[in-house]
């Protein structure tokens, strides 16, 4: 209840000192054109990628790391490859969409 009441209390100290405010005739179109025409970023799914890629890459260290010394590595590096493609591809296609 005390919460109710400073809700309220706010609410009308806010219509007390704003009331009288009223926003440009212009303003409620530009707002609405905005909101038809969002622009969208690329930043988060260039973060996605360069975190899977760096998953990848860890799991292709550990991987390298299990290997006994003096084993061809050249398979490693195949399916590291065979890995990160599909990721790379996915990536490159969200890209795209947006």
């Amino acid at each position: 209840m005390d919460e109710e009441r400073a809700l309220r209390q706010i609410d009308e100290t806010l219509d007390a000192a704003l009331g009288g405010i009223t926003a440009p005739p212009g303003f409620a179109a530009r707002v609405r054109r905005r909101v038809r025409e969002p622009r969208l970023s690329r930043a988060p799914e260039i973060l996605d990628a360069i975190g899977w890629l760096a998953v990848l890459a860890l799991v292709f260290v550990v991987a390298l790391l299990w290997l006994p010394p003096g084993t061809n590595t050249a398979a490693a590096v195949a399916v590291a490859g065979i890995a990160v493609a599909p990721a790379a591809v996915f990536g490159i296609r969200t890209l795209r969409e947006l």
